[in-house]
C-alpha cells in the first residue's frame, strides 16, 4: 500500500428526512475506517482550495491539494476541474462529464462572496455542475472563514446548506479544525482565504477522506 491505513475521524451523521449532514470533528476518538466494497471514483469541483499549488487542477494533484491526502487505501480520485478565482458559474461553465463516478465533492462559493454574488445568482451553477459530472453521490462542502466579508460568508453558508438539504444532497463541513468561531483558528491561515501551506492541506484532505468515506459507504 502507498501508506498505512488512516484511521476514519468519528463523524457524526445527522441524517434528516431529506439529506445527511457531515460533520469531522477534530477532537474525536478515531475508530475503525469504514473499507468500501471497491474502490470509490471521486470528482472535485472547486477554486484555489482545491486546485492545488499551480492554482488549476488540471496541472496535477501537489502537496496543497486536499486530494493529494485523501486519495488512496479505498479511494480514487477520477478528476474534475478546479482553478483559483473560479465562480460555481465559471466552475459549471468548465467542467466536463467525468467516467462512472461515485462521489462528487463541490467547494465552492469562497469567490462567489468576493465578488458580490449571492446564492440565488449562483444556484443554478451548482444544478449544472451536479447534472454535467453526474456522479452517484453529490457532496457539497462548506465554506471556510473568509477574513475579508465574514457577514456576506456566513449569510451564502447558509443559504447553500438550505439549497442543498432541499436538492437532497450532502453537506459537509471539513473546517471543524480550522475554525475558532466564526473565524480562522490561530496558525491555520496566513492571508485569511486559504489554509496556510501543506500541512493544514493535509488536514483538510484527511477531514474530507473521512466524509468521503462516511458518505460512499452509507446505504442511504
Amino acid at each position: 500500500m502507498r501508506r498505512s491505513r488512516y484511521l476514519m475521524a468519528a463523524v457524526a451523521l445527522a441524517v434528516a428526512v431529506a439529506v445527511p449532514v457531515v460533520t469531522v470533528e477534530p477532537n474525536a476518538l478515531r475508530a475503525a475506517e469504514v473499507a468500501p466494497e471497491h474502490d470509490l471514483r471521486v470528482a472535485v469541483v472547486g477554486d484555489s482550495l482545491s486546485a492545488g499549488r499551480s492554482g488549476f487542477l488540471g496541472n496535477g494533484l501537489d502537496d496543497e491539494s486536499w486530494m493529494t491526502y485523501a486519495q488512496g487505501d479505498g479511494i480514487e480520485y477520477a478528476g474534475g476541474w478546479a482553478r483559483a478565482g473560479a465562480t460555481p458559474d465559471a466552475m459549471a461553465a468548465a467542467v466536463r462529464p467525468v467516467g462512472d463516478v461515485d462521489v462528487l465533492v463541490i467547494l465552492a462559493g469562497t469567490n462567489a462572496v468576493r465578488v458580490g454574488k449571492s446564492l440565488d445568482e449562483e444556484r443554478s451553477a451548482y444544478e449544472r455542475i451536479v447534472e454535467t459530472v453526474g456522479a452517484r453521490k453529490v457532496i457539497v462542502a462548506d465554506l471556510p472563514p473568509y477574513r475579508w466579508r465574514p457577514e456576506a460568508a456566513a449569510t451564502y453558508r447558509t443559504a447553500l446548506q438550505q439549497f442543498v438539504t432541499d436538492e437532497g444532497w450532502t453537506w459537509a463541513d471539513p473546517w471543524t479544525f480550522a475554525r475558532s468561531g466564526s473565524s480562522w483558528a490561530d496558525g491555520v491561515s496566513t492571508d485569511g482565504t486559504h489554509p496556510a501551506g501543506a500541512a493544514e492541506y493535509r488536514q483538510l484532505g484527511e477531514a474530507f477522506r473521512s466524509i468521503i468515506l462516511a458518505v460512499g459507504t452509507s446505504t442511504a
